[in-house]
């Protein structure tokens, strides 16, 4: 199984780096079968709130207010309450811990108490990181699912693996390190597992998503125009000059893009300067401005250099070759 110690944001690396340290390549690797199986593992988790450290707790004791009061978990489970001292409610469930209390009470000092516990504050925290549009740390209030923290972390970034989906939870000094298909888990297909404090959940990026968001984001605008040329990766498709050959000059969009350029269509090249056109292995054409004397340009920097030589009155029409004259460009070509 991947490590996936390399989508965590800095400000977790050294937690989980501290959690992962203590487990073996060969547990790793394991964890995919044995995870579930786990009592650490999602899928083993009680769908009702357990007690960690650091929650803050009302408890109750029905006619004795002298008993009654606030009370923080400790970093190893406990809590001190009057009369019975130190009480074990770590990893238990609210109504389990009244049953302890209850029990310790009524050992010696109260005949059938009746204890009641609320959770004033909780002070389990789940870290969601890696691919998603806001990676944040999550308090848990109540049963806490894998799709609600992603849900509350905004969901996917647009380079996000739904099906692959880590949770790293410490278990008896290892690390259990699982992976869930979020698409799976949505579509009702499986289980969607309970997170509990210390889970760290973190999102694998898609190689594909990776890959194209980088060419949209990053690739220079200047190869951006030798590579899709084509009429098929382009929007928004409005006639503003010509070129001195005679080549009629396009303001548009890529599909990809908010940006505005001004430059040619490739059918319409390979009809006057055929030279200046190639075909990619994907199928699409691309042309060296180079060899037209000319040079792809945003939109603001053509409308800079060429004041008057557009038609304002259509500057914004939709003047795209629609109906024959689009079929015959993409289907000749």
């Amino acid at each position: 199984m991947r490590n996936f110690l390399h989508l965590l944001r800095p400000s977790t690396i050294l937690l989980a780096g501290l959690l992962l340290a203590t487990c073996t390549q060969d547990s790793h690797n394991a964890a995919s079968s044995t995870f579930a199986s786990s009592p650490g593992s999602p899928e083993a988790t009680s769908i009702d709130y357990l007690i960690g450290p650091r929650d803050l707790l009302q408890v109750t004791v029905f006619q004795v207010p002298d008993l009654t009061r606030t009370v923080q978990v400790s970093g190893n489970g406990f809590v001190n309450l009057p009369l019975i001292g130190n009480v074990k409610v770590g990893g238990k469930t609210i109504d389990q811990a009244q049953q302890e209390i209850a029990a310790k009470l009524g050992k010696t000092y109260l005949r059938s108490p009746q204890v009641s516990i609320s959770l004033a504050k909780s002070g389990q925290r789940v870290t969601v990181n890696g691919a998603v549009k806001s990676p944040q740390v999550i308090s848990i209030d109540s049963r806490l699912t894998l799709g609600q923290a992603v849900a509350t972390a905004g969901g996917l970034s647009d380079v996000g693996n739904a099906q692959r989906v880590h949770v790293a939870r410490a278990v008896d000094q290892t690390v259990n390190d699982q992976v869930f298909d979020l698409e799976a888990i949505q579509a009702g297909k499986a289980a969607d597992p309970s997170l509990v404090g210390g889970d760290i959940v973190v999102v694998e990026e898609s190689t594909g998503k990776v890959a194209f968001k980088t060419l949209k984001d990053l690739l220079p605008f200047a190869m951006l125009g030798a590579l899709a040329s084509d009429i098929r990766v382009k929007r928004d498709i409005v006639p503003v000059g010509h070129l001195a050959n005679g080549l009629r000059l396009y303001r548009y969009r890529y599909v990809w893009s908010s940006t505005l350029y001004v430059g040619v269509i490739a059918q319409e090249v390979l009809e006057v300067v055929p030279a200046a056109v190639t075909r990619g292995r994907d199928g699409y054409l691309r042309v060296d401005y180079r060899r037209l004397g000319s040079r792809l340009q945003t939109w603001d920097e053509w409308v800079a250099s060429n004041p008057t030589d557009f038609n304002r009155e259509t500057r914004g029409a939709d003047l795209r070759p629609t109906g024959d004259r689009l079929k015959t460009l993409v289907a000749a070509h």
